[in-house]
């Protein structure tokens, strides 16, 4: 099974805290970590662009400022996961559990969803124009100021 090293994460951990000697910014662009369990962990600001996450568990991770742009993140499990300011702009995110995610002011223009739970998912602020949201189940969704312009399936 796909994952990251310990050593790539410490040095993650290392650089969000100042330490520009030893530390450095998780980069996995264009990685295959499906079905990676990478949850619970601190991965703000880290670079997943073009990155095959199908099936990873990302639950109570912290991606804030994350970059996901091309990625495929298809079957994802993000549940309670802080996406906030997160670019996912365009990706693939097709039966995803987003259940009590956080992706407030997050960039999901012309992301697909299709299928996912987005139940309680906080979409504040965040830009879901063109995306698509047909077959999601939308219970308790959070869509203040958010924009909309073109969505697909939103229900109201």
């Amino acid at each position: 099974m796909a994952s990251i090293t310990n050593e790539k994460l410490l040095a993650h951990t290392q650089w969000l805290d100042g330490d520009n000697k030893t530390g450095r910014r998780l980069n996995e662009t264009g990685m295959n970590l499906a079905g990676a369990v990478l949850n619970d962990l601190n991965l703000a600001k880290a670079h997943f662009i073009g990155t095959t996450m199908t099936k990873a568990n990302l639950a109570g991770t912290n991606l804030s400022e994350a970059d996901f742009s091309g990625a495929n993140l298809d079957s994802v499990n993000f549940t309670g996961a802080n996406l906030s300011a997160a670019d996912l702009g365009g990706v693939s995110l097709r039966n995803a559990n987003l259940t009590g995610a956080n992706f407030r002011g997050a960039d999901l223009s012309g992301a697909n969803l299709e299928g996912s739970n987005l139940t309680e998912a906080d979409f504040t602020e965040a830009d879901l124009i063109a995306a698509n949201l047909n077959r999601t189940t939308q219970t308790g969704l959070i869509i203040t100021g958010a924009k909309l312009a073109d969505t697909q399936g939103l229900r109201g």
